[in-house]
Protein backbone atom coordinates (compact mmCIF):
# COMPACT_ATOMS: atom_id res chain seq x y z
CA UNK A 1 0.00 0.00 0.00
CA UNK A 2 2.73 2.63 1.22
CA UNK A 3 4.03 4.28 -2.24
CA UNK A 4 7.07 6.56 -2.54
CA UNK A 5 7.48 9.86 -1.87
CA UNK A 6 6.40 12.50 -4.72
CA UNK A 7 6.08 15.76 -3.22
CA UNK A 8 6.67 17.64 0.02
CA UNK A 9 5.07 20.94 1.89
CA UNK A 10 6.02 22.42 5.24
CA UNK A 11 3.11 20.92 6.86
CA UNK A 12 3.13 17.45 5.11
CA UNK A 13 4.40 14.91 2.75
CA UNK A 14 2.81 13.29 -0.36
CA UNK A 15 2.64 9.21 -1.02
CA UNK A 16 1.20 7.02 -3.63
CA UNK A 17 -0.79 5.02 -1.76
CA UNK A 18 -2.38 2.25 -3.76
CA UNK A 19 -3.85 2.47 -7.71
CA UNK A 20 -5.15 6.09 -8.29
CA UNK A 21 -4.81 7.28 -5.01
CA UNK A 22 -2.10 9.05 -2.52
CA UNK A 23 -1.71 9.82 1.18
CA UNK A 24 -0.97 13.52 2.63
CA UNK A 25 1.00 12.61 5.20
CA UNK A 26 1.22 15.53 8.03
CA UNK A 27 4.72 16.09 10.31
CA UNK A 28 4.48 15.00 13.75
CA UNK A 29 3.67 18.38 14.93
CA UNK A 30 0.54 19.03 13.39
CA UNK A 31 -1.88 18.38 15.89
CA UNK A 32 -5.09 15.94 15.13
CA UNK A 33 -7.91 18.71 14.95
CA UNK A 34 -6.36 20.33 11.55
CA UNK A 35 -5.44 17.44 9.67
CA UNK A 36 -9.29 16.34 10.71
CA UNK A 37 -10.61 20.49 10.00
CA UNK A 38 -8.83 19.55 6.30
CA UNK A 39 -10.67 16.52 6.00
CA UNK A 40 -14.05 18.10 6.76
CA UNK A 41 -13.30 21.19 4.81
CA UNK A 42 -12.42 18.97 1.51
CA UNK A 43 -15.27 16.54 2.26
CA UNK A 44 -17.79 19.69 2.18
CA UNK A 45 -16.07 21.17 -0.98
CA UNK A 46 -15.67 18.10 -3.16
CA UNK A 47 -19.63 17.49 -2.21
CA UNK A 48 -20.18 21.02 -3.31
CA UNK A 49 -19.05 20.37 -6.87
CA UNK A 50 -15.42 22.23 -6.48
CA UNK A 51 -13.00 20.82 -8.55
CA UNK A 52 -10.85 19.25 -5.94
CA UNK A 53 -9.47 16.03 -5.26
CA UNK A 54 -11.92 13.10 -3.17
CA UNK A 55 -11.11 12.73 0.30
CA UNK A 56 -11.20 9.24 0.84
CA UNK A 57 -10.61 8.58 4.48
CA UNK A 58 -8.57 9.46 7.00
CA UNK A 59 -5.40 7.20 7.71
CA UNK A 60 -2.00 6.79 10.08
CA UNK A 61 0.85 5.67 9.21
CA UNK A 62 4.63 5.82 11.32
CA UNK A 63 2.59 7.41 13.99
CA UNK A 64 1.49 10.42 11.92
CA UNK A 65 -1.99 11.51 10.65
CA UNK A 66 -2.71 11.53 7.23
CA UNK A 67 -5.53 12.42 5.18
CA UNK A 68 -6.09 9.18 1.67
CA UNK A 69 -6.84 11.78 -1.49
CA UNK A 70 -7.81 10.78 -5.30
CA UNK A 71 -4.80 11.07 -7.36
CA UNK A 72 -4.03 14.11 -9.47
CA UNK A 73 -1.89 14.17 -12.16
CA UNK A 74 -1.32 18.27 -13.12
CA UNK A 75 1.27 20.69 -12.28
CA UNK A 76 1.29 23.13 -10.04
CA UNK A 77 0.14 26.64 -11.49
CA UNK A 78 3.35 28.05 -9.99
CA UNK A 79 5.23 25.79 -12.00
CA UNK A 80 3.84 26.24 -15.23
CA UNK A 81 4.07 29.82 -14.62
CA UNK A 82 8.25 29.35 -14.13
CA UNK A 83 8.37 27.68 -17.52
CA UNK A 84 5.19 29.52 -19.51
CA UNK A 85 5.81 33.36 -18.02
CA UNK A 86 4.39 34.18 -21.44
CA UNK A 87 0.84 32.87 -20.35
CA UNK A 88 1.15 34.81 -16.70
CA UNK A 89 -2.15 36.81 -17.78
CA UNK A 90 -4.02 33.79 -18.81
CA UNK A 91 -3.23 32.11 -15.53
CA UNK A 92 -3.52 35.42 -13.60
CA UNK A 93 -7.32 35.66 -14.59
CA UNK A 94 -7.71 31.77 -14.62
CA UNK A 95 -6.80 32.33 -10.58
CA UNK A 96 -9.33 35.05 -10.40
CA UNK A 97 -12.22 33.13 -12.17
CA UNK A 98 -11.40 30.07 -9.39
CA UNK A 99 -11.62 32.01 -6.55
CA UNK A 100 -14.89 34.21 -7.44
CA UNK A 101 -16.19 30.81 -7.74
CA UNK A 102 -15.47 29.27 -4.35
CA UNK A 103 -16.68 32.64 -2.63
CA UNK A 104 -20.10 31.96 -4.02
CA UNK A 105 -20.53 28.85 -1.49
CA UNK A 106 -22.00 29.36 1.51
CA UNK A 107 -19.54 28.28 4.44
CA UNK A 108 -20.27 26.85 7.85
CA UNK A 109 -19.86 27.86 10.90
CA UNK A 110 -17.53 24.86 12.48
CA UNK A 111 -15.03 25.74 10.17
CA UNK A 112 -14.70 28.69 12.46
CA UNK A 113 -14.45 32.25 11.64
CA UNK A 114 -12.29 34.24 9.75
CA UNK A 115 -12.06 37.44 11.93
CA UNK A 116 -11.54 35.62 15.46
CA UNK A 117 -8.46 33.50 13.68
CA UNK A 118 -7.08 36.79 12.31
CA UNK A 119 -7.52 38.27 16.20
CA UNK A 120 -5.91 35.45 17.66
CA UNK A 121 -2.66 36.14 15.34
CA UNK A 122 -2.41 39.37 15.67
CA UNK A 123 -2.40 39.13 19.39
CA UNK A 124 0.23 36.48 19.22
CA UNK A 125 2.33 38.17 16.10
CA UNK A 126 6.09 38.41 17.03
CA UNK A 127 8.01 41.95 15.64
CA UNK A 128 4.87 44.19 16.36
CA UNK A 129 5.06 46.69 19.31
CA UNK A 130 1.78 46.12 21.94
CA UNK A 131 0.22 50.07 20.05
CA UNK A 132 0.68 48.62 16.75
CA UNK A 133 -1.36 45.50 17.35
CA UNK A 134 -3.68 47.72 18.60
CA UNK A 135 -4.00 49.88 15.60
CA UNK A 136 -4.47 46.77 13.59
CA UNK A 137 -7.15 45.05 15.93
CA UNK A 138 -8.99 49.01 16.19
CA UNK A 139 -9.21 48.14 11.34
CA UNK A 140 -10.16 44.49 11.80
CA UNK A 141 -13.25 45.15 14.18
CA UNK A 142 -14.33 47.43 11.21
CA UNK A 143 -14.22 44.92 8.98
CA UNK A 144 -17.02 42.72 7.50
CA UNK A 145 -18.08 39.28 8.96
CA UNK A 146 -19.06 37.55 6.45
CA UNK A 147 -20.31 34.23 5.95
CA UNK A 148 -18.61 32.64 2.71
CA UNK A 149 -16.16 29.41 2.18
CA UNK A 150 -12.91 30.96 2.36
CA UNK A 151 -9.73 29.00 1.67
CA UNK A 152 -7.07 31.01 3.30
CA UNK A 153 -4.19 30.18 1.45
CA UNK A 154 -5.36 30.35 -1.94
CA UNK A 155 -1.93 30.97 -4.56
CA UNK A 156 -0.56 28.95 -7.42
CA UNK A 157 1.09 26.25 -5.71
CA UNK A 158 -2.40 25.42 -4.43
CA UNK A 159 -4.12 24.55 -8.22
CA UNK A 160 -3.23 22.03 -10.20
CA UNK A 161 -3.57 21.82 -14.01
CA UNK A 162 -3.81 18.77 -16.50
CA UNK A 163 -6.62 20.16 -18.88
CA UNK A 164 -8.64 21.15 -15.67
CA UNK A 165 -8.15 23.44 -12.67
CA UNK A 166 -8.08 21.71 -9.45
CA UNK A 167 -7.63 23.24 -6.07
CA UNK A 168 -6.10 21.77 -3.19
CA UNK A 169 -4.87 22.06 0.29
CA UNK A 170 -7.67 22.97 2.61
CA UNK A 171 -6.18 22.99 5.89
CA UNK A 172 -6.97 26.91 6.11
CA UNK A 173 -10.42 26.86 4.85
CA UNK A 174 -12.76 29.07 7.03
CA UNK A 175 -15.97 31.27 6.79
CA UNK A 176 -15.85 34.75 6.38
CA UNK A 177 -15.29 37.96 4.17
CA UNK A 178 -13.84 36.84 0.47
CA UNK A 179 -12.20 40.28 0.46
CA UNK A 180 -10.12 39.22 3.26
CA UNK A 181 -9.05 36.05 1.26
CA UNK A 182 -8.45 38.20 -2.02
CA UNK A 183 -6.51 40.25 -0.09
CA UNK A 184 -4.51 37.09 1.81
CA UNK A 185 -3.69 35.94 -1.83
CA UNK A 186 -2.57 39.23 -2.76
CA UNK A 187 -0.20 39.14 -0.06
CA UNK A 188 1.17 36.25 -0.82
CA UNK A 189 1.75 36.91 -4.52
CA UNK A 190 3.16 40.11 -4.05
CA UNK A 191 5.03 39.79 -1.35
CA UNK A 192 7.78 36.96 -0.24
CA UNK A 193 11.63 36.85 0.48
CA UNK A 194 14.08 35.47 -2.41
CA UNK A 195 16.44 33.19 -1.04
CA UNK A 196 20.15 34.73 -0.24
CA UNK A 197 22.62 35.63 -2.78
CA UNK A 198 20.01 35.67 -5.57
CA UNK A 199 21.24 37.58 -8.71
CA UNK A 200 19.72 40.60 -9.82
CA UNK A 201 18.28 39.62 -12.73
CA UNK A 202 16.43 36.70 -10.62
CA UNK A 203 15.35 39.57 -8.37
CA UNK A 204 14.06 41.82 -11.28
CA UNK A 205 12.92 38.84 -13.16
CA UNK A 206 10.57 37.96 -10.64
CA UNK A 207 9.82 40.94 -9.18
CA UNK A 208 8.12 41.36 -12.48
CA UNK A 209 6.35 38.32 -13.01
CA UNK A 210 5.11 38.79 -9.48
CA UNK A 211 3.60 42.22 -9.73
CA UNK A 212 1.88 41.28 -12.89
CA UNK A 213 0.67 38.34 -11.51
CA UNK A 214 -0.67 40.01 -8.99
CA UNK A 215 -2.42 42.94 -10.84
CA UNK A 216 -3.49 40.64 -13.54
CA UNK A 217 -5.51 38.28 -10.59
CA UNK A 218 -6.93 41.59 -8.43
CA UNK A 219 -8.19 43.48 -11.78
CA UNK A 220 -9.56 39.88 -12.76
CA UNK A 221 -11.48 39.46 -9.05
CA UNK A 222 -12.27 42.92 -8.83
CA UNK A 223 -14.28 42.41 -11.76
CA UNK A 224 -15.99 39.10 -11.47
CA UNK A 225 -17.11 39.68 -7.86
CA UNK A 226 -17.92 43.67 -8.20
CA UNK A 227 -15.99 44.30 -4.59
CA UNK A 228 -14.29 47.50 -5.04
CA UNK A 229 -10.76 48.21 -4.59
CA UNK A 230 -10.81 49.95 -1.11
CA UNK A 231 -12.61 46.78 0.21
CA UNK A 232 -10.23 44.31 -0.64
CA UNK A 233 -7.51 46.48 0.36
CA UNK A 234 -9.05 47.19 3.71
CA UNK A 235 -7.94 43.52 4.92
CA UNK A 236 -4.53 44.05 3.68
CA UNK A 237 -3.16 45.26 6.76
CA UNK A 238 -4.93 42.57 9.54
CA UNK A 239 -4.17 40.09 6.85
CA UNK A 240 -0.31 40.53 7.21
CA UNK A 241 -0.27 40.93 10.59
CA UNK A 242 -1.56 37.56 11.17
CA UNK A 243 0.97 36.00 8.61
CA UNK A 244 3.70 36.62 10.74
CA UNK A 245 2.42 34.06 13.20
CA UNK A 246 3.39 31.57 10.22
CA UNK A 247 6.11 29.35 9.42
CA UNK A 248 7.75 31.83 6.87
CA UNK A 249 11.54 32.99 6.18
CA UNK A 250 12.58 35.72 8.39
CA UNK A 251 12.74 38.03 5.53
CA UNK A 252 9.50 37.69 4.32
CA UNK A 253 8.51 38.70 8.54
CA UNK A 254 10.80 41.39 7.54
CA UNK A 255 9.02 42.92 4.64
CA UNK A 256 5.68 42.39 6.19
CA UNK A 257 6.71 44.47 8.96
CA UNK A 258 8.23 46.86 7.03
CA UNK A 259 4.56 47.01 4.46
CA UNK A 260 2.78 47.28 8.23
CA UNK A 261 4.45 49.82 10.03
CA UNK A 262 4.09 52.14 6.21
CA UNK A 263 0.25 51.41 5.93
CA UNK A 264 0.14 52.47 9.90
CA UNK A 265 2.13 55.90 9.47
CA UNK A 266 -0.47 56.47 6.34
CA UNK A 267 -3.72 55.49 7.52
CA UNK A 268 -6.32 55.64 6.20
CA UNK A 269 -4.38 53.39 3.69
CA UNK A 270 -4.86 54.85 -0.04
CA UNK A 271 -4.26 52.52 -3.09
CA UNK A 272 -0.62 49.98 -1.85
CA UNK A 273 -1.99 46.59 -3.64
Amino acid sequence: MQGKRIGEGRTAEVREYGTGKILKLYREDIPAHYVEHEYEISKYVYEHNVLTPQPMELAALEGRMGIVFQQIHGRSMLRLIGEKPWKLAEYARQMAVLHHNLHKLQGAEAFGKQKENLKSSIIAAPMLAMEEKTAVLAQLEQLPEGDRLLHGDFHPDNVLLDGQAWIIDWMTGISGDPAGDAARSVIMLSMGALPPGASLATRFITGFIRKRLTKGYIREYLRLSGLTYAEVNAWVLPVAAARLTEGIPLAEKEQLVREIRRRLRLAPAGKDI
